[in-house]
């Protein structure tokens, strides 16, 4: 019997690791508020046009990757032309509002972790935020301010997961960037206390709570109507969908994110427009993932985009940007898009129209390019469309970042390990190729021990037979019918193990 608990031990070791990233269950809540902040010190900030729209398109990520999900804000009318479906699902942006939903998915993230599930929780907020004389930092709200100490003791502290991530848009400009208004100004805003304070006092009190943030330094931050969106906001989604994915296991994590977006930012020439972030993983688990993209059937796949394709990006009908990124020389992206949806993929002057249906992949090189017509720009808008996302990312770029700031690498990469070619999504291991390699060593390990207590129980049927006494005779044959059971019992599960990973391999 030693031996047989020797081999389940094992196993269970094999098979624990294997499942400690499909354990994950991600839970979201996306705020949004264009509104100027109430009662505030700061009264030169003008209500904002894209905040709503911000919210409800990370809100739309979160639901396509399989998230539970809910949003607040207050749609416009041309973002309710824009997002038909949000008059639906979004409610009031108010923090009583926050708390309730939190509520609610407290309930759900307690019954995924009875389920033996782990809750990771993603808080997403874009709109203004100020602060007042002698008062809190805080972020705009409906019905006034999420200020920093409400912000932890009644949102952070009342989710009930273990790993919680922060992403905030709040240090917009007041003016927004209009491509056609060449007199329209930036104001640096002031927010760069709110984000001090914030990034370092929830480092040191909440160790389990990532932050990604925008602008760390009182850069001027913005939206802009070519992106109808905050830009810091586009930029993050973008990275998040599969374009920050580095090492392309399907799960971008924290120095993923931050070299993508510091890639995006780097050729921006005019200072007014280029954007920084704070990206810190939480203290108590640097390689932590903000999204977990492998596996994924909900979502459709664009693939083998080469550095060749330069800057491209993605809209869809209704002229929301899905996405934009540039690929380095020799390193292939592959991206999350919706599905069952009209879209177009812009690459320089060429345009493709893009149709793919949930879980299906389509390559780069399939699609038919044809030109379409430049736009003249003013000269910020010029200088953020010739400037973001022209540096190309990739493993050069993502070794720079990572040394320059000690950041914790996802599993290592390097050039030389790289094909010269763009390799498929499909090749690279996902959840259910880990799933398919974990059953299949499984039915191996299985299988061995079932063999090793068939032979111990010919080795009894031998001695029962060569037995020269009734003793002898007998514990030869309580070993015989011992080890043979348990050969049987082996060899069943080894049998399922190995029709299961065989089911799974072809069902892709």
């Amino acid at each position: 019997m030693k031996r047989a608990h020797l081999v389940l031990t094992l196993l269970l070791g094999v098979l624990t690791a294997s499942r400690a990233w499909a354990d994950e269950r991600y839970f979201a809540l996306a705020v949004g508020y264009n509104g100027s902040p109430a009662g505030r010190g700061d009264v030169s900030s003008s209500p904002l046009r894209y905040a709503d729209d911000d919210a409800l398109s990370f809100y739309e990520l979160e639901q396509e990757v399989g998230a539970d999900a809910a949003v607040l804000t207050i749609p416009d009318a041309d973002t309710r032309r824009r997002y038909p479906w949000a008059v639906d699902v979004a409610r009031p942006p108010t923090v009583n509002e926050i708390e309730r939903t939190i509520g609610e998915l407290n309930k759900r993230m307690d019954a995924a972790a009875k389920a033996g599930h782990v809750p990771v929780f993603i808080f997403f907020y874009s709109g203004h935020g100020s602060r007042p004389q002698n008062g809190e930092p805080a972020f705009a709200l409906l019905d006034g301010a999420l200020s920093d100490s409400v912000l932890h003791d009644r949102v952070i502290r009342q989710v009930h997961a273990g790993i919680i991530h922060l992403v905030v848009d709040a240090c917009h400009a007041d003016a927004v960037v209009r491509p056609r208004d060449a007199e329209a100004a930036t104001a640096d805003v002031t927010q760069a206390e709110l984000v001090r304070q914030l990034s370092a006092e929830t480092t040191t009190r909440e160790p389990n709570v990532g932050l990604v943030l925008a602008s760390g330094e009182g850069n001027a931050s913005h939206e802009w109507d070519l992106y109808q969106a905050g830009v810091f906001t586009h930029e993050v989604i973008s990275g998040l969908r599969g374009a920050a994915d580095i090492n392309q296991d399907g799960r971008v994590e924290y120095s993923e994110l931050g070299a993508f977006l510091q890639a995006a930012n780097r050729e921006v020439v005019d200072a007014r427009a280029r954007l920084r972030s704070v990206v810190r993983p939480p203290l108590s688990q640097a390689r932590a993932a903000l999204i977990a993209l492998d596996g994924n059937t909900s979502t459709g796949w664009l693939s083998h985009i080469p550095a060749s394709a330069g800057q491209f990006f993605v809209e869809d009908q209704q002229g929301n940007r899905i996405l934009d990124a540039h690929a380095e020389p020799g390193f292939a992206m592959s991206v999350a898009i919706p599905p069952g949806r009209l879209l177009f993929v812009h690459d320089g002057e060429r345009e493709a129209e893009l149709f793919i249906a949930r879980g299906a992949h389509r390559r780069f090189d399939t699609l038919d390019f044809h030109k379409r017509p430049l736009l003249a720009r003013d000269a910020m808008g010029d200088s953020l469309e010739k400037g973001l996302f022209l540096r190309p990312f990739g493993p050069g770029y993502y070794s720079g970042y990572v040394d320059s700031h000690d950041a914790v690498s996802v599993v290592a990469v390097s050039q030389t390990e790289l094909p010269a070619q763009p390799i498929p999504r499909e090749s690279v291991g996902t959840k259910r190729d880990a799933l398919v390699w974990s059953l299949r060593g499984t039915s191996v390990a299985l299988l061995g021990s079932s063999l090793a207590f068939a032979a111990l129980a010919w080795n009894a049927r031998s001695d029962f037979q060569a037995s020269s006494t009734q003793v002898m005779a007998a514990q030869a044959n309580d070993r015989f019918g011992h080890d043979s059971t348990l050969a049987v019992a082996f060899l069943v599960p080894a049998v399922a193990s190995a029709v299961a990973s065989y089911l799974l391999a072809s069902h892709r």
